[in-house]
């Protein structure tokens, strides 16, 4: 079976036509890509009668892989003003298919203020898909809070009436993101072991702003198990930097990571990137302060 996994592929571009003209009592029709864009949308826009906001992409998909649209899909695009996307390569099908079916949707790359982490060559040579960026971008909650503050600035462009409460949600939610960026820091000041190893780069953003080291990867290139060579590599790099667990996402396969868990003699321990479970206000944010009780857990000792 198929993992839900993030692998971007083409980067998105922004389109600068205004949003569809509307019925003057009609609201701002708003379409999310996939699961961290619409908690942050919700968020901005909660209370808003203004605006209608929808999401695109199944909550249990994960991020957007190669995925195909559906007429479904289609529809949504068509009837939409304005979509709020990821970017830096994480939603290719936005490239030509979207603009067929609705010429004048205003796309937004949340990430266009995010300075971005580039991929490995190693990574860049077997999967250029990722062209040099690494998308992953709202696993660390300082990228999140620049990327609240874009989608309240472009649905306020879209909607100058409702300015003044899209400011105050935004405020109101970016506080939050702050103290978890300080619990953040907080704990990642009494990490004893800071080299950990990952199903794939989804947490790199992570592990730059809290001082972790991304040690090795299972799968360079989501998807792709790694060769007998690469496992030996790993398992000797485990052990020379004492490793203490691997943390998987909760929408791998686990059969190889298991097999060199075992080998390396350390445990397993969840680490969700947010892609996948409900559509509610705090899901970020709890996500995220159950992946710090991870790692407080696993490296808070010798």
């Amino acid at each position: 079976m198929r993992t839900k996994r993030c692998i971007p592929l083409l980067a998105a571009a922004i389109l600068t036509l205004a949003p569809a003209a509307a019925a003057a009592d009609a609201p701002l029709r708003v379409l999310t890509t996939f699961l961290p864009m619409h908690v942050f949308t919700m968020n901005v826009t909660a209370g808003i009668t203004g605006i209608s906001v929808d999401m695109m992409l199944p909550s249990s998909l994960g991020c957007p892989h190669d995925y195909a649209l559906t007429a479904s899909d289609m529809r949504k695009i068509a009837g939409a003003d304005i979509l709020i996307a990821n970017g830096m390569g994480m939603e290719n099908f936005l490239d030509t298919v979207a603009r067929k079916a609705n010429p004048q949707l205003l796309v937004i790359e949340t990430t266009s203020s995010v300075s971005p982490l580039l991929t490995t060559e190693k990574e860049n040579h077997k999967a250029h898909a990722h062209e040099d960026k690494n998308p992953h971008t709202w696993v660390s909650p300082k990228n999140a809070i620049i990327q609240v503050r874009a989608i309240e600035k472009a649905l306020g462009d879209a909607s100058p009436e409702n300015r003044g409460k899209l400011h105050a949600n935004a405020n109101a939610y970016i506080k939050r993101l702050e103290s978890l960026d300080r619990k953040y820091r907080e704990a990642s000041a009494r990490f004893r072991n800071r080299n950990i190893v990952t199903s794939h780069n989804a947490f790199d953003y992570l592990a730059q702003e809290y001082g972790l080291t991304i040690a090795g990867r299972i799968e360079d290139v989501p998807g792709q198990e790694p060769s007998a060579g690469e496992i030996r590599a790993l398992l000797q790099t485990i052990r020379e930097k004492k490793v203490p667990a691997i943390f998987a996402e909760p929408q791998n396969t686990k059969r190889i990571i298991d097999i060199i868990a075992r080998e390396a003699g350390i445990p397993v321990f969840p680490l969700d990137p947010v892609v996948t479970g409900q559509a509610a206000p705090t899901s970020y944010e709890d996500a995220m302060l159950l992946n710090l009780k991870t790692l407080t857990e696993s490296l808070s000792y010798p």
